[in-house]
C-alpha cells in the first residue's frame, strides 16, 4: 500500500508542476494516475482498509486547505489559479493522501 501513497505523492507533484510551467496543457500529465490500476494489489487486512478510510478523510480535509488557498490567490489576481483551480485541488488530493498515507503507514 505505500507504493500506491508514494505514486499519488509523486504524480501529484509532476501535475503540479506541469501546470505551473504549461499552464492548461500540463493538465493532461493527470493521465499518468492511470497507471496506478496496473500497480500490483494484494489481499489486504481489515486493519489496512480502516487505515486507508482515515488517510482518505484527512486527505480530503488537506484538499479542502489547498481549495482556501487557491481560492484567496484567485482573489489577488493570480491567473494560472483562476484557469487551473480544479485540476489544482485535484492534484492537492493526491498529494495530501500520499504524504498522509506515508505518515500513517510509517507509524503503524
Amino acid at each position: 500500500m505505500k507504493r500506491r501513497f508514494i505514486y499519488t505523492l509523486v504524480i501529484g507533484i509532476i501535475v503540479w508542476t506541469c501546470i505551473l510551467i504549461f499552464g492548461k496543457v500540463g493538465g493532461s500529465s493527470l493521465a499518468l494516475m492511470a497507471v496506478l490500476a496496473f500497480i500490483k494489489k494484494k489481499k489486504y487486512d481489515e486493519r489496512q482498509y480502516q487505515l486507508y478510510y482515515k488517510i482518505n478523510s484527512f486527505a480530503f480535509a488537506f484538499m479542502i486547505i489547498v481549495m482556501v488557498i487557491i481560492n484567496q490567490l484567485q482573489n489577488a489576481g493570480n491567473i494560472i489559479m483562476q484557469e487551473n483551480w480544479l485540476i489544482l485541488s485535484v492534484t492537492g488530493f493526491f498529494v495530501g493522501q500520499g504524504l498522509i498515507g506515508l505518515i500513517v503507514f510509517n507509524k503503524q
